[in-house]
Parts: C-alpha cells; sequence; structure tokens
C-alpha cells in the first residue's frame, strides 16, 4: 500500500467517526465513552497530521529523487555516448597498434636480416675471403715479447741454397795493403759468395733433308721429318709449355703472355696469340688418356672429397665439379650441377667415403658421409653474433674445436670412452637448442640458427663420422683450394667465349693439380705432354 493510499484510508475512517460522532450527540451517550472517543478523535486528527506531513516531505523527496534520477538517466545517456565514442577510438587505436606492432616485427626482422648480411664474412658464411678485399686486419694473438723480429737466439736458422757450379769460379785479386801489411798473413782458408740468376737461350734447330723428284710421278719426296715437326716454322715442347703454363695455369692472359716471351727473348720469338690460345686444345688432346687414368683411380679410392662451383660461359652458367683423393684430382666443365651432372663424375658409381659440403645431393652415392666442419664453424660463429641471447651455439662451437683438437693430437688411438663422451655432449647442446628456441622462437629475418641445429641433429653421424674414420679429414678444404685454381682463371678470364674453352681449362688443371699433389714438376709433365705433339 503506498503513501497516498494509506492516508485516504485515514481520511475515510476519521470521516466515520465523526459522523458516529454526530449520531451520538442527538442522543443519550456516557461521559466516559464520550472523553474516550474525544481522545481517539484528537489522537487520529494528530496521527493525520503527522502523515499528511510525512506525506509532504516523501512527496517533496520523491520529486527530488526524481528529478536526481532524469539527471542520472541523462547523464547516463551522455555517458553512453562517451562510451561509444572511447570504444570507438580504442578499436582504431587497437588497430593502429597492431599494425606498428606488425611494422615492428617487420622492421625488427629486417633489421636483423640486414644486419646479418651486412656482417657477413669469410669468418661467419661460406663467402670466400677474396669477396671481402678491405676485410678487417687478422688479430695477432700471439703474447708479446721485448724481442727483436728476425732470426732468434738459440733457433735453428734458415739460409739460402747453395747450388752447383755451373760456370767457372771467379778468384777475387788479393788487394795490395793486405801484401804490404806485416800484420796480415793468409789462414788458408777460401770464403765463397755465390751469384745464382737464371736465363733465357733461344735453341734454333733446323732439320735438313735432301730434295728428291719421282721421274714418273713428278712429285716431290723426301727423308721423313721427326714426329711433330709439320710446318715450315715449328715450336718445341718447352716454348709450348711455358706459353701453356703462363696462360692457362698462372693465369697470364694471351696477349700478355706473347709479350713475356717476347720480351725475355729480346724479341726473336714473336709466337702469335692464335698460337698461344690452341694450346689449351692440343694439351686435351694428347692427355685424354691420363684423365681417364685418373677417373679411374678416383673411383677405386676409399676416401674422396668433392665439390662444385660455377662457371659464366657467355653470360650463362655451367657447373664445374671437382673430385679428389689427395693423389688424384679431375676437374670436370658439365652442364649442370645435382644429379644431372654428378651422373658424369666418378661419385656416380663411387662405394666409399664421400666428404663434402651440406650438398643433399651427394646422399644418393657412397656409402658414408663428411660434412665439412669448417663451414659448420663459420655458421655458428654467425649464429653466435646474431642471436647473443642463446648459448646453445657458443657451446657447439667450443665443443666441435675442442673435438677437432683432441682427433689431431690423438689421430690413430682415440679412446672410445673419449668418442662416446664427445656424441653424448654434441646431443646434450642440440636438446639445449631445442629448448631454448621454444623459449625464444627465431625471428623471420635469421632462421640459420634454427635451421643449424635441425641440421646438426638430422646429419649427426655425417658430421662425426672422421671421430671412426681418422684416415678423413673433417673438412672438404682440399676441394674448395683445389676449386681456387679454377676461380682465379676464371676471374682473370672474366668470360669464357664457348664450353669447350671451359672444359680445357679443366682438362689441362686436372693433370697439372694431380702432378703438384703428386710432388712432381709440372712444367716437366707439360712438356713431356706436348714432347710427342703431332700438332704445331
Amino acid at each position: 500500500m503506498t503513501l497516498q493510499e494509506a492516508h485516504e484510508l485515514q481520511r475515510r475512517e476519521l470521516m466515520s467517526l465523526r459522523a458516529e460522532n454526530q449520531r451520538l450527540k442527538k442522543g443519550t451517550f456516557p461521559a466516559d465513552e464520550k472523553e474516550s472517543l474525544e481522545r481517539k478523535i484528537r489522537h487520529l486528527e494528530q496521527v493525520c497530521k503527522t502523515k499528511d506531513r510525512r506525506y509532504e516531505e516523501a512527496r517533496s523527496f520523491w520529486r527530488t529523487t526524481h528529478q536526481l534520477n532524469r539527471d542520472l538517466e541523462m547523464e547516463i545517456i551522455e555517458l553512453k555516448e562517451g562510451i561509444s565514442t572511447l570504444e570507438a577510438t580504442l578499436e582504431n587505436y587497437s588497430s593502429r597498434a597492431l599494425k606498428a606492432e606488425e611494422e615492428v616485427r617487420e622492421l625488427n626482422g629486417t633489421n636483423v636480416k640486414l644486419n646479418a648480411k651486412l656482417n657477413k664474412s669469410f669468418e661467419n658464411s661460406s663467402l670466400p675471403s677474396s669477396a671481402l678485399p678491405f676485410r678487417k686486419r687478422i688479430t695477432n694473438n700471439r703474447k708479446k715479447t721485448n724481442k727483436k723480429p728476425g732470426a732468434q737466439v738459440g733457433h735453428i736458422g734458415s739460409s739460402r741454397q747453395r747450388l752447383l757450379t755451373t760456370v767457372q769460379s771467379t778468384l777475387l785479386p788479393t788487394p795490395p795493403e793486405f801484401l804490404d801489411n806485416p800484420n796480415i798473413y793468409p789462414t788458408g782458408k777460401t770464403i765463397t759468395k755465390q751469384v745464382i740468376d737464371i736465363q733465357m737461350n733461344v735453341i734454333v734447330h733446323d732439320f735438313v733433308a735432301d730434295e728428291y723428284r719421282h721421274r714418273i710421278t713428278g712429285s716431290r719426296i723426301h727423308a721423313p721429318f721427326p714426329q711433330g715437326i709439320v710446318n715450315e716454322v715449328n715450336y718445341g715442347p718447352g716454348l709450348k709449355s711455358f706459353a701453356f703454363l703462363l696462360n692457362n695455369y698462372y693465369n697470364v692472359s694471351i696477349n700478355k703472355t706473347q709479350q713475356c716471351i717476347s720480351d725475355i727473348t729480346h724479341g726473336i720469338v714473336s709466337i702469335s696469340t692464335g698460337m698461344i690460345n690452341s694450346l689449351a686444345k692440343e694439351f686435351s688432346v694428347k692427355t685424354e688418356l691420363d684423365r681417364t687414368k685418373i677417373f679411374s683411380n678416383l673411383l677405386h679410392s676409399n676416401a674422396m672429397y668433392s665439390d662444385a662451383t660455377v662457371s659464366n660461359i657467355n653470360g650463362s652458367r655451367k657447373a664445374v665439379i671437382l673430385c679428389t683423393d689427395k693423389e688424384y684430382v679431375l676437374y670436370q666443365h658439365l652442364e649442370h650441377k645435382g644429379h644431372e651432372g654428378l651422373k658424369n663424375t666418378p661419385v656416380k658409381d663411387y662405394k666409399g667415403i664421400l666428404i663434402h659440403d651440406h650438398d643433399r645431393t651427394y646422399y644418393s652415392y657412397g656409402s658414408s658421409h663428411q660434412e665439412c666442419l669448417a663451414h659448420v664453424l663459420r655458421y655458428l660463429v654467425s649464429a653466435i653474433e646474431n642471436e647473443p641471447h642463446l648459448k646453445w651455439h657458443k657451446q657447439m662451437h667450443s665443443l666441435l674445436q675442442k673435438i677437432i683438437h683432441t682427433s689431431k693430437k690423438s689421430k690413430d688411438h682415440l679412446p672410445n670412452e673419449k668418442k662416446i663422451s664427445f656424441k653424448n655432449k654434441y646431443f646434450e647442446i642440440l636438446e639445449l637448442a631445442k629448448i631454448e628456441y621454444l623459449a625464444n622462437p627465431p625471428s623471420e629475418g635469421f632462421m640459420d640458427g634454427y635451421n643449424l641445429q635441425k641440421r646438426l641433429n638430422k646429419y649427426a653421424d655425417s658430421h662425426l663420422l672422421f671421430l671412426e674414420h681418422p684416415e678423413i679429414d673433417y673438412t672438404n678444404n682440399i676441394s674448395e683450394r683445389c676449386l681456387r685454381k679454377f676461380k682465379r682463371k676464371q676471374k682473370q678470364a672474366v668470360v669464357f667465349r664457348s664450353t669447350s674453352g671451359g672444359e680445357r681449362i679443366c682438362d689441362a688443371l686436372t693433370v697439372i693439380e694431380t702432378a703438384r699433389l703428386q710432388n712432381q714438376n709440372i712444367y716437366a709433365t707439360v712438356k713431356a705432354a706436348f714432347k710427342n705433339s703431332t700438332n704445331s
């Protein structure tokens, strides 16, 4: 019941009592009862006044509350409108923040990628040292001493080697002041000092044959000339070998080779550039059997090192694949790398141990594999520089260096316990790498470290094979050193005009480098090939 309804009920009761009071006044009514009723009436009148007053107060409070409620409702509407505006603004800011975060991540990835590329060198990648001509000076980590540079007291000295005298010795006359001084007397000994020099002698050998004519046929006939003497003027194997080596091995241009021979012979011999250019073809033909033997010897070797590079032929890229067992080396100029190229090399049918870089094509050949750890160490250096917050690559770099050092020190008798210890530590570090990359995912700008730990885990046996086979190297550096000979010729020539030019350079390097590996005189080897030449 509301306040108004209660007030109305009291008012009606009061009117009912007043009406009853009037009726009672007309008749007899007891005085005490009358007085009681009057008191009740007065009480009710007082209650009614109190109720009226409270009603007015309540109504006034209601008006105030109602007005306040309306004001609050208007304020709530305004606040809701403000909240909607703020939510729209917040959504806009959130969208911009997400976009900014994405841009920051992208820029951070780009920054990491550019820093990795900028800091890439021959020390932390497969980039050759020649690609960084202005590289920093290599720090000398040796402990400094107060000794002067040069020969040291107590060390075995090394001097120039004396040679056998080829001309009559010159006896120097005794100075007159020695003879006139009574304090100077001969000891009976001599002091000899040599002068070693070289000179170029031009040897011109004429072969003369009497000419005859056949009476019936009228043709001219003469005694047969020695093999290889066809033209009126022919060049001997010594001159051919010298010109060939200058151009094809020592990387002197054809014109400079022509000029060099002319200068050292004082202009007597002026061999044509065409003749110099044809020497590579002639040498290739004469040494075909030698290269076949080299191919066969490599195929039957116990361990073979292999690598590849590119060749520039008139702007198109060809492949040069090298195979060596440290005694024989074979260069092959081919159309492609990969399986298409390897099918023409000794690798295709090889059954021994293959040492190579991380070229997965090689895993289809050979019985087992050793990957080049020199590359792995450089890649670990790069990971250390670009992921300084991780620890696994520092530990792996130290471990591999320790394994290499230990295997070198005890080449033939590394204990099995030591091998097992090294392998266990190797896999412990790879487990650490997994944990670190789960806690710190690699950035898109530098995935090399993450990919490297996956590779080290997948090909673990191929990285540690040298522990079980001490006869093989832990690197493929010999292949890279041999390939560098072709790269230098490529850099000097800039571009080969034809595929045959690249093939002939490879043929020449095969014979020359094999002779060098076997400690043979390369000039004598080349001269022997030209000695029985049939083309001049």
